[in-house]
């Protein structure tokens, strides 16, 4: 996270760590807490998938930060940052693509004949690879399914410095309403799903839903106004960092708080609030609420999540949140040899296995990989397309 004047940012970090997390518990450890604990608190394991939102708000504050100034306008010119990113999260997508390679194949081949699964993991390979299958509902899930949230990412990424050259009006009461009308936007779709029921009557839940529930879920045109969001919510940053020097800095110890609060009040309401509701943007204000505290300095909350070994964790939450269901997959295979079928078992052997794999990621594939895939990218960043070596000449010719 880059430093600022005063401090530091790493309080974001830390609750990145924990917001993959929330995801990975979601995924592998409700079955752990099912009539051993509270409801409530089966109910905020349980709601995990609604932490993706917070990485979406949080995405778009931190790009603001790091990238626009006060005017809203770009700092760093488009190709360079579209670099940037792509170097950011494709060595590690890449990754997790081939890990995920084999047991996908294998589900493909035990569902359909050779056919049609050499069809399918083609068309789900390539789309995957292109970062476009979150615009597929079929596909979204298909091939390592956290990186659905990727693909919405990657949409965000090129129309962000477009987006922040249309900034500069918004201040005072207009920003006040375009925070306001950006959060109505992003809950239009799961409302209007709930009113129109495109894919008929039936419960509504995570392992239910057709298509139409597919694209509320995973479009990214649909997921945009979370990120709106954040990047509103960045840029009123940028601007009163730029004047803190003209008067006491603020303190983010209440927002901090309240915003956590708020979504764990929300987590813990899972089972009664709408699913669409809860999965899209109903939380997102509760989500900007907690960033903006913490980039504040968020109080002991803040401190702690600004831990130096949380930092690291949240370094290379991005490993971790890609790297679950591959690394699922070793733990399963582990069963040959150890008895896992307790789900609290399965759970502590895969954390016991996932963390420290996603430090390892973090560190000797993202790390490296982001300097040099951007070294190659720089003759596009600048320009100057690399020219082929001339023909060497033959003497007498």
């Amino acid at each position: 996270m880059k430093q600022q004047s005063g401090g530091s940012l790493d309080a974001l970090t830390g609750l990145r760590f924990l917001a993959a997390l929330h995801v990975v518990l979601f995924h592998f450890g409700t079955a752990c807490i099912q009539g051993v604990a509270p409801e409530w608190m089966v109910q905020v394991v349980a709601s995990g998938y609604a932490s993706v939102g917070v990485f979406f708000v949080l995405s778009g504050f931190v790009l603001a930060y790091n990238y626009m100034d006060t005017a809203g306008g770009m700092q760093t010119p488009p190709r360079a940052f579209w670099s940037a990113r792509l170097a950011r999260v494709y060595p590690v997508f890449l990754l997790m693509f081939m890990l995920s390679a084999v047991p996908t194949a294998q589900g493909s081949l035990a569902a359909n004949s050779v056919p049609v699964s050499v069809a399918k993991l083609s068309t789900a390979g390539l789309t995957t690879l292109l970062m476009l299958q979150s615009w597929v509902p079929k596909l979204a899930l298909y091939w390592n399914p956290p990186s659905w949230s990727v693909s919405v990412e990657a949409f965000f990424y090129a129309v962000f410095p477009a987006l922040a050259g249309r900034l500069e009006r918004f201040r005072g009461a207009r920003m006040t309403a375009a925070l306001v009308g950006v959060w109505i936007l992003g809950l239009l779709p799961p409302v209007l799903y709930l009113v129109l029921r495109p894919d008929g009557p039936g419960p509504l839940s995570v392992a239910t839903g057709g298509t139409w529930m597919a694209v509320l879920k995973f479009n990214p045109l649909v997921r945009l106004p979370e990120f709106l969001l954040g990047v509103l919510l960045g840029l009123v940053f940028v601007r009163e960092r730029a004047a803190a020097a003209s008067r006491a800095p603020r303190s983010g110890a209440v927002m901090a708080l309240a915003g956590a609060a708020l979504l764990l009040l929300g987590f813990s309401q899972g089972a009664w609030i709408p699913y669409p509701l809860m999965h899209n943007a109903l939380l997102a204000p509760a989500s900007a609420l907690l960033v903006y505290g913490l980039a504040r300095g968020g109080g002991p909350l803040g401190l702690v999540l600004a831990r130096p070994w949380l930092v690291h964790l949240g370094g290379a939450s991005y490993a971790l949140y890609l790297l679950q269901y591959p690394v699922s997959e070793g733990v399963h295979w582990m069963e040959r040899f150890v008895d896992l079928t307790s789900p609290t078992r399965f759970l502590a052997v895969l954390l016991v296995v996932l963390v420290p794999a996603s430090v390892a990621v973090h560190r000797w594939v993202e790390t490296p990989w982001r300097s040099r895939v951007k070294r190659g990218l720089q003759p596009w960043v600048d320009g100057t397309p690399a020219r082929p070596a001339p023909a060497p000449v033959v003497p007498g010719a």
